[in-house]
């Protein structure tokens, strides 16, 4: 039954709502600029600096491979989404309370516990990606499935630039380091566990079910389907692969750049104001593109805001070049996230398709982990810009993928049900 749009509409507004809060949050927290930056001074290398990918590929993709399991047989997600949003903030307290009461420890401990931390709230927004998106797909109507996700993210990322702006004050505030930085993993906390109430009022109908087996049969069973699948999944999965570089441009150039052009801490809050301002655009017409020519038509726009990005940060040399990067980076994550969030649907021949939006990321965590992580150690042996160059080659072959090689799945194109 399809969802009455005034209804659909509501919803959009209260989980509009929670972006409120979760923008400015994931601002303050953001793995562009911000937590490169903040390791850094910490003491982290480039080589420590590779734990960001590694950590947040592994703890975004693989909790939610399990995610189908343990949700599929509810036929009611919200539950599931309030109290996962909720715990995912619990992490950022605990971070503030270390870094803020108790002043610093050390250089390897402080990173440890870190890196402990934000793995762990990282942790549980794995699980909680495709249960929200599953949720979203819900209680907005179809034909409006990639326009809907573009009107959220847009929102989120308008709320970022704000959320970028506090924290470029935080920073410039006469708070010593760490404790500045305190200050922002509170509020971002806060705002995380906050803008999680404002699910309830959105009205959720009963979805698709199944029984809830054991948990490696589960996982096994959908990521053999995934890898037999014909209609472009194993391409699109190396695509995602080529792409991997895209961590160089948010986690390893803003700390490049920072000695290179003589920055301050406060200039990667700006500069993660810029990366939100490039979401937020971004959204708003990979969406439309998405919903009128199809997701495979969004990864095209990713790759081309890739490409572009490591263009500008191999050739640029000022601080125009280093903020024009910062935003098409940004346009580049928000297509990626876009595409990977619809085609995964797309590729879905089932009703709930959690286990698709779980499967697929996770298939590739573990190569894009190790070459993402590794990649700190050889930009400390050959420097940043040599790295780069890979990343680009990489990201060109990803970028012919996707152009002449992926295919539009049989499901897609508004959530239309094509034939096979």
């Amino acid at each position: 039954m399809t969802l009455p749009l005034e209804r659909h509409w509501k919803n959009v507004g209260w989980t509009m709502t929670v972006e409120i809060f979760w923008g400015v949050a994931l601002a303050l927290i953001s793995v562009a600029a911000i937590i490169p930056v903040f390791l850094a001074h910490l003491g982290a290398s480039n080589a420590v600096l590779g734990a960001i990918p590694l950590v947040w590929t592994l703890a975004t993709n693989i909790p939610g491979v399990f995610a189908s399991h343990f949700t599929g047989h509810l036929p009611l997600r919200k539950g599931a989404v309030f109290w996962f949003h909720v715990l995912a903030g619990i992490p950022w307290i605990l971070a503030a309370a270390w870094f803020g009461l108790a002043g610093r420890h050390g250089g390897t401990t402080d990173i440890a516990v870190f890196l402990t931390l934000w793995g762990g709230a990282w942790a549980f927004m794995g699980l909680t990606i495709p249960v929200w998106i599953n949720f979203i797909g819900k209680v907005t109507r179809p034909e409006l499935r990639a326009r809907t996700f573009g009107v959220i993210f847009f929102f989120q990322t308008l709320m970022g630039v704000v959320g970028g702006w506090v924290a470029n004050r935080i920073l410039a505030s006469n708070l010593p380091f760490p404790q500045n930085y305190a200050i922002g993993f509170l509020v971002a906390g806060i705002c995380m566990s906050v803008g999680a109430f404002f699910f309830f009022p959105v009205r959720e109908d009963p979805g698709a079910t199944e029984t809830r087996g054991d948990a490696w049969e589960t996982v096994l069973r959908h990521v053999r389907e995934v890898m037999a699948d014909r209609g472009g999944v194993r391409t699109y999965l190396a695509i995602m692969i080529l792409s991997v570089g895209g961590w160089l441009l948010i986690s390893y150039y803003p700390v490049f750049a920072e000695k290179r052009f003589g920055l301050s801490m406060r200039d990667s809050a700006v500069f993660t104001a810029v990366f939100m301002a490039g979401q937020m655009l971004g959204s708003v017409v990979t969406g439309i593109v998405g919903d009128r020519f199809g997701y495979a038509k969004v990864a095209v726009f990713a790759m081309c805001a890739l490409v572009a990005g490591f263009l500008l940060a191999i050739w640029g040399n000022s601080h125009v070049y280093y903020y024009a990067t910062a935003f098409v980076a940004g346009l580049y994550i928000v297509a990626d996230r876009l595409a990977l969030f619809n085609l995964s649907m797309a590729f879905s021949p089932h009703d709930d398709n959690t286990a698709y939006l779980g499967a697929i990321p996770a298939l590739t965590a573990p190569i894009l982990a190790v070459v993402a992580g590794s990649a700190g150690m050889f930009i400390d042996w050959f420097g940043f810009l040599n790295i780069a160059y890979v990343g680009l080659v990489l990201a060109a072959g990803a970028l012919y993928l996707v152009l002449f090689h992926l295919r539009e799945p049989r499901y897609s194109l508004a959530g239309g049900r094509k034939p096979a």
